[in-house]
């Protein structure tokens, strides 16, 4: 998809990569993004930056709690409704908080679920839309298991399999809604510490993620060129790449199966 002209809702905008992504979106032609995060005053600030910078009312702010459901629901639509219609949304909210688990499943997996079903719902093709992307971030600690940040890293898990299970063809044939999933790159993990701040998914990407704009620059090419369902990597302020998941389990091999089978004989 080309994003020349094209309508955008970025969730988690009002700083970091949420910013860096909304730039990077109107640098390459996006007609106008609804910024949608939970800090009022750095998100006016940063409406009011990429306007001077591209234009009047390229950029609106909405200010949304994308934990509280029904506030999401109403500010999403609302959105929508400013924007004209929808074709990019990038789900980029995200918290971690490790002692309050419910927080960071609310915010990094609820609200992802909610908003891509609003975005579907505003693109899908069987109800007369146009089609769209969707990209959601999750993290290379949705790939792997990380011991400083359980939750956290649950939850990005969690975004990685159920991007892929909305992007099968069942769901894609008749939505025409490619789902894609960006993971940045978690460095010096190991000086990660659960601080009783729990910071915001935006000061961890600030601090541990390697050169931000290399991440939305990455972005910007796999809304333009990757396949529905495909998850893609950003590190070391190198381009993206994509890697491939197991879809199934690996079968036992019929001689395995066999020689346990005669085990399980010989025990009973």
């Amino acid at each position: 998809m080309q994003i020349k002209d094209k309508r955008v809702i970025v969730t988690g905008a009002a700083g970091g990569l949420g910013m860096t992504i909304s730039r990077e979106l109107l640098r390459n032609g996006a007609s106008v993004i609804a910024m949608i995060d939970i800090e009022e005053v750095a998100g006016k600030e940063a409406m009011n930056v990429l306007n001077a910078e591209f234009g009047r009312n390229r950029a609106i702010f909405f200010q949304c709690d994308v934990a509280n459901n029904s506030e999401f629901d109403d500010t999403f639509k609302r959105a929508v409704k400013t924007l004209g219609g929808l074709e990019i949304l990038v789900n980029n909210a995200g918290v971690i908080n490790e002692s309050d688990f419910n927080k960071t499943i609310d915010v990094n997996v609820t609200a992802v679920i909610r908003a891509t079903l609003l975005g579907i719902q505003q693109m899908q093709k069987d109800s007369g839309g146009k089609g769209g992307v969707i990209v959601n971030i999750s993290s290379v600690a949705g790939l792997y298991s990380l011991s400083q940040l359980p939750v956290y890293s649950a939850t990005k898990h969690a975004v990685v399999s159920f991007s892929r299970s909305f992007a099968q063809p069942y769901h894609y044939e008749r939505t025409g809604v490619r789902i894609i999933v960006l993971c940045p790159e978690l460095s010096q993990m190991s000086n990660v510490k659960n601080s009783e701040a729990n910071p915001s998914q935006d000061q961890l990407i600030q601090k541990y993620f390697r050169r931000v704009d290399s991440v939305a620059h990455g972005l910007v090419y796999v809304v333009r060129c990757a396949q529905n369902g495909s998850i893609w990597i950003s590190e070391d302020g190198k381009p993206v790449y994509e890697i491939q998941l197991f879809d199934s389990l690996p079968q036992k091999h019929n001689e395995s199966i066999l020689e346990e089978n005669e085990r399980k004989m010989q025990i009973d």
